[in-house]
């Protein structure tokens, strides 16, 4: 099985990030009875596209054959591509990579059933959008 988790440099000890599409790596680890196999380290050349990162994230682990991707919250888009290819995606962020894997191989992560999923997303505090939050105190 390939399992792939959203990181910024990469590699077993890099710790996961909470986005998927504009992750700037992937490590993608091939596991086979409980034991690590392979690791691979894949650039996103898509991270800083103007519109299309998620989807384009999601073909790239269709094409790596990943059955799980470990990350914090997906878009819409990927999600539905992710999920029409029949991809588990399981909330892992803030974890490294190898200690993710092991949770997941225990049954111990938390499946994404929806889109933006963690990652804080709707936790603005009203900042910017007249939710008076900080107004007239010079904090910007």
């Amino acid at each position: 099985m390939k399992i792939a988790a959203t990181t910024v440099k990469g590699g077993l000890d890099d710790t996961i990030i909470d986005i998927f599409g504009r992750a700037p790596y992937f490590t993608i680890v091939e596991v086979d009875n409980g034991k690590i196999l392979d690791v691979e380290v894949v650039k996103n050349d898509n991270a800083a596209a103007s519109g299309g990162a998620g989807i384009a994230a999601a073909q790239l682990m269709i094409e790596k054959g990943v059955s799980s991707v470990l990350t914090g919250r997906v878009g819409p888009n990927a999600f539905n591509v992710l999920s029409s290819a029949g991809i588990n995606v399981y909330d892992a962020a803030g974890l490294k990579v190898r200690d993710a894997i092991e949770k997941l191989l225990n049954g111990e992560l938390e499946t994404v059933a929806s889109p933006g999923k963690g990652g804080g997303m709707g936790r603005g505090m009203g900042r910017g959008r007249g939710g008076g939050r900080g107004m007239g105190r010079g904090w910007m």
